[in-house]
């Protein structure tokens, strides 16, 4: 079986997350995806609770499966102490499904942070990477200047920016068109990201 994994602080998850993961499916032949709410080093604090950004991401994953069961979530990250660490999740799928082939899911910028990322060198031996992202990540490649891991990569230019969403909701805008309705119900049940 081949499992992806797709990581990351969904604060809160969007259209381009979405999308991301029904073209995975679709062109990468991945078999199952597990969605996990991680806490990234590389960001500061979350603007949502980590039990707001799990339940979003929960809903995330109900869109994704509205075309047939395929996703699930994971809250594996958020309840390990401290922050969360791409390899050391990769070792826990690892153990839990031995002989399913893993295939990380990234975006052309986390691409580009990944010899920074913790046991960095250690994870193209745990899993294939799959690199989502305009050109196909041959941009982020070609500017990284740090040695990266071999991918696959894929041509995906969906410029949607959870923190531009944060924006628009603490302006007051719309964000119907930047997410799904039933996240955006939640975030406006929730009042969330409001001054």
């Amino acid at each position: 079986m081949k499992t992806a994994l797709f990581g990351g602080t969904f604060d809160p998850p969007h259209n381009g997350h979405l999308a991301l993961c029904l073209y995975a499916r679709a062109l990468a032949g991945v078999d199952r995806l597990i969605v996990s709410v991680s806490k990234n080093p590389f960001k500061g604090p979350s603007d949502a609770s980590d039990a707001d950004r799990l339940a979003m991401a929960a809903l995330l994953v109900d869109e994704i499966n509205a075309a047939g069961q395929f996703a699930e979530t994971s809250d594996w990250e958020l309840r390990q102490p401290g922050p969360s660490y791409t390899i050391d999740f990769l070792r826990n799928v690892e153990a839990l499904c031995p002989g399913d082939d893993l295939v990380l899911l990234v975006g052309e910028d986390s691409y580009c942070q990944m010899p920074q990322w913790k046991s960095a060198s250690e994870i193209p031996k745990l899993c294939d990477i799959a690199v989502f992202g305009r050109s196909g990540g041959e941009l982020a490649a070609a500017s990284c200047g740090d040695p990266l891991p071999p991918a696959m990569l894929f041509d995906f230019d969906m410029p949607v920016s959870a923190t531009e969403i944060r924006r628009l909701i603490a302006a007051c805008m719309p964000i119907t068109h930047l997410v799904p309705p039933s996240i955006a119900e939640y975030i406006a049940s929730h009042r969330l990201y409001r001054c």
